[in-house]
């Protein structure tokens, strides 16, 4: 399973991007990947603290990437 993550500067909320973390073998179904994602967040989150966390999601790879809302 891959965390998906989509991603944007904090200085500059409109630019963004994705970024896929691989959750490994023990994470292969979506709850599993849902449960084990807060940590990794966490510690994606603190080691890139010019980026803000949009929003995440767990999918297999291959699948539809996510895209942005025009809020």
């Amino acid at each position: 399973m891959d965390l998906v993550l989509l991603v944007c500067l904090a200085a500059s909320p409109e630019s963004c991007r994705e970024e896929r973390v691989l959750m490994g073998a023990q994470t292969s179904e979506s709850r599993m990947c849902m449960v084990g994602a807060v940590p990794v967040l966490a510690e994606w989150a603190g080691d890139h603290p010019e980026w803000q966390i949009s929003r995440w999601k767990c999918e297999r790879p291959g699948q539809v990437r996510v895209t942005r809302n025009a809020d």
